[in-house]
């Protein structure tokens, strides 16, 4: 994506007075604030001029953090030339796409099934009656390599308005009713399709296919590289399931002749017709369990391999902590560097879950790493997470420009001064620091990183410490002094980006299920505060208690817009999680709550699945039903997972019952194209292979409960729900009628004689109690 070399001979005006956007609340929309365009936001101010100027509107959509959002801001929407055709022929709206997800989403689906591609920032010209006729995303200012710039695209917009109206409406209304037909027919092709293992067999082929053996990722060895966690979270899931199963299979072949099992082949799948004698027998038996374990060790091979890349890549802040949002290049080195909540609450969960499986300690400190960045960068006094940092920010005090990485990135020359000459040395090896700059010229489209380092491990600690000839340790503190001396300098002496200060529900969200799970397996009772913070603030500041309704925003006061689908979807998965690591049951009755309401409002009675929005919502001319696993989850996936362990836990049928008709409604998709669709095949084996219900039976005080509890917290088990039955035996849901569920009452005896225990249900089926710690670790292994 290259910039317009003429649009400095343009000199940007800023505009004396203020336009509409002032006075909202978004940090992105405050950004435009001063602008020339005469900018208004979403809503029937803007529509009713339209409608009465007989003008196109045109859409401009992004987020505070986006760097090609400012980039095309600067060079058009600051620009007097441009922002006098704009406000000549154009009703001008600018929206905030995480504030207004629905409004993003139905104009994205429209520029991505007309271009191919969709990215922000989004550019889509409506009609008065808000049909889009015209969309794509970055503009240059001015035409260049043969494509149409900014200006010529507004003319001729307005051209085409004034000549051919009617021909631009009937475009725009026909355009909407195909992606209606087509999001109304996905679920069509469902109803005779079923729902088993063989969906995420196809996924895990199709990502084994993809692997980058040198880089990690899986898509190949192209680039741009984004981490994406909902692939992780697939895999891991996949490994367990297979080794589950093997272990289970192993349980009843132990007790089977081997005619039985020729003729019951289907408890491994396997068929044993060409098997003539007990040797070929035996032999395809080996043969299929060692596959299958090597499928199983391979998955979580991609994983590990591809976190440790990440990690060690330039997408990782290794001075300021946490990840940037992706790498430009195939090595994870040059990133944009804006960084997301979403991405942090998510990784988080990853290289927890690799530590959960491994023991490596490295993951559990990358994890840590995360933490310490959310906690000191993106936490508001009161418990809340702010969305982002950009990706901008000016490179000295007094600088008039703002520059891509500047906060982030140094000069060999800097390196040296702030370490001397002994440490430097060291560190720029091991970092790959270079005089000239680590920076491929091509990955650095503005000029904007000349000289410039973007820290990568280079080499393994071991490689440096051998080149150096000092041990590990010596190494280790080396470094660790010199990244601590390079963000004392960079706290101290540079200008910090801008920060998106607003909380949304759906990212803090993520972020209490990413920090509950990280209390559960690290046991550092700081990120199960954080978590709780975080959910307190929630309900003190973004939920209607009356109403029983959640906020989609927080700044400085509660936003004005109700949530969306992925609000509730991803808060009840934090509250789910959050219960288990802190027993507190109101956590629980919160969840119930969201959840009746969440079906209440996005849940299709009649043919299952989520929309994103509740019926009747204006100016909404879409009610889509997402299912694609990108950045983030989708709300439909992290539904289904929801409503199976929720219903579990509070045995409610129907929870389970709208989970697998949500399943079958995208079955047709989640057996074409699954790759799109990680988090869903993951709900889907959840689905298939059942919950795992661990009930600890006795007083939370007692260190043989605590025993127990930390046993099960420290293995692996994506399936598992986690209850503590008290010997009060019961908790308090407030449904209507404040009605009680028991924890199943007939597990507490025995609590009050001090003898506690635990319960391990599968299959409506309880085993007999455990009270000892071995036999339960024992028990727990798959």
């Amino acid at each position: 994506m290259a910039t317009s070399s003429s649009s400095s001979e343009k000199k940007p005006v800023v505009q004396s007075e203020l336009n509409r956007l002032s006075k909202e609340k978004s940090p992105y929309l405050l950004q435009h604030a001063n602008n020339p365009v005469d900018w208004y936001p979403w809503g029937e101010e803007a529509f009713e001029k339209a409608r009465k100027e007989n003008k196109l509107i045109f859409l401009s959509v992004g987020y505070s953090t986006c760097h090609w959002c400012h980039v095309m801001a600067h060079e058009s929407f600051e620009n007097e030339d441009v922002a006098k055709i704009m406000n000549e022929y154009f009703v001008n709206i600018k929206v905030d796409r995480e504030t207004q997800p629905d409004v993003d989403r139905m104009y994205m689906l429209f520029v991505q099934s007309t271009t191919g591609s969709g990215g922000w920032p989004m550019s889509v010209f409506l009609t008065p009656e808000l049909y889009p006729v015209f969309g794509g995303t970055y503009f240059p200012p001015d035409d260049q390599y043969g494509r149409a710039g900014f200006t010529t695209l507004l003319k001729r917009m307005a051209e085409l308005w004034k000549e051919q109206p009617d021909d631009l409406r009937k475009s725009g209304t026909n355009a909407i009713e195909q992606l209606r037909e087509h999001t109304a027919s996905r679920g069509e092709s469902a109803k005779s399709v079923e729902l088993n293992m063989k969906t995420a067999q196809i996924l895990y082929h199709h990502f084994d296919k993809l692997f980058d053996d040198e880089q990690g990722g899986f898509d190949g060895k192209s680039e741009p590289k984004f981490p994406t966690p909902v692939q992780f979270h697939f895999l891991l899931r996949y490994y367990y399931y297979i080794l589950a199963d093997l272990e289970r299979a192993d349980e009843r072949l132990a007790i089977m002749s081997i005619n039985e099992i020729r003729n019951r082949g289907a408890v491994l799948g396997i068929d044993f017709k060409n098997c003539e004698n007990e040797a070929q027998f035996l032999n395809k038996l080996k043969e299929v369990v060692t596959s299958r374990k090597q499928v199983a060790e391979k998955s979580l091979e991609m994983v590990k391999f591809t976190l440790k890349k990440i990690a060690k890549g330039g997408i990782h802040d290794h001075v300021g902590n946490g990840f940037h949002r992706y790498s430009t290049d195939k090595y994870w080195h040059v990133p944009h560097f804006e960084k997301m909540l979403y991405d942090q609450a998510q990784l988080l969960m990853s290289f927890v879950e690799a530590y959960t499986i491994t023991k490596d300690q490295y993951f559990a400190e990358v994890a840590r790493d995360i933490v310490t960045y959310v906690e000191r960068d993106l936490r508001d006094p009161e418990g809340g997470f702010y969305s982002a940092e950009d990706a901008d920010s000016y490179p000295h005090e007094g600088a008039k420009h703002k520059l891509e990485g500047a906060f982030c990135v140094w000069e060999m020359s800097e390196i040296k001064e702030i370490l001397g000459d002994k440490n430097s040395e060291v560190f720029c090896w091991h970092y790959g620091v270079k005089p000239d700059g680590n920076v491929d010229p091509s990955k650095d489209i503005q000029g904007e990183l000349k000289r410039k380092n973007v820290l990568i491990e280079r080499h393994t600690l071991e490689e440096t410490a051998g080149h150096f000839n000092i041990t590990l340790d010596q190494l280790k503190e080396t470094l660790s002094e010199s990244l601590k001396e390079l963000a004392k300098y960079r706290f101290e002496k540079r200008p910090k980006p801008h920060r998106d200060d607003k909380i949304l529900s759906s990212w803090n969200g993520l972020m209490i299920t990413g920090l509950a799970r990280a209390y559960d397996s690290l046991h550092d009772k700081k990120f199960l505060d954080l978590a709780e913070g975080a959910a307190k603030f929630l309900k003190e500041k973004m939920y209607i208690h009356d109403k029983k309704v959640l906020l989609r925003s927080f700044r400085e006061g509660p936003g004005e817009v109700e949530g969306f689908v992925d609000d509730y979807s991803y808060l009840i998965e934090g509250l789910l999680q959050l219960y288990q690591s802190s027993f507190n049951e109101s956590y629980l009755a919160w969840a119930v709550d969201l959840q009746d309401r969440q079906n209440q409002l996005f849940y299709d009675e009649q043919s299952g699945g989520y929309y994103n929005v509740k019926e009747g919502t204006k100016d909404i001319l879409l009610r889509l039903k997402d299912d694609h696993d990108g950045a983030e989850p989708s709300a439909n996936s992290v539904s289904v997972s929801n409503l199976i362990l929720l219903g579990n836990i509070v045995d409610n049928l129907d929870y389970n019952a709208k989970a697998e008709r949500t399943l079958k409604y995208f079955a047709g998709r989640l057996n074409s194209i699954p790759y799109s669709m990680s988090a869903m095949v993951a709900s889907l084996m959840l689905h298939i292979k059942s919950v795992k219900q661990i009930m600890v039976v006795g007083r939370e005080q007692n260190p043989t409960v605590q025993q127990f509890i930390e046993a099960i917290r420290d293995q692996f088990i994506p399936n598992k729900t986690l209850l503590l039955a008290r010997p009060e035996n019961e908790f308090l849901l407030e449904k209507n009628e404040m009605a009680k569920v028991t924890v199943q009452s007939e597990f507490t005896k025995g609590t009050e004689d001090n003898v506690p225990s635990v319960h391990i249900c599968e299959n409506f089926t309880c085993g007999m109690p455990i009270s000892n710690i071995e036999e339960l670790v024992d028990k727990l292994k798959y």
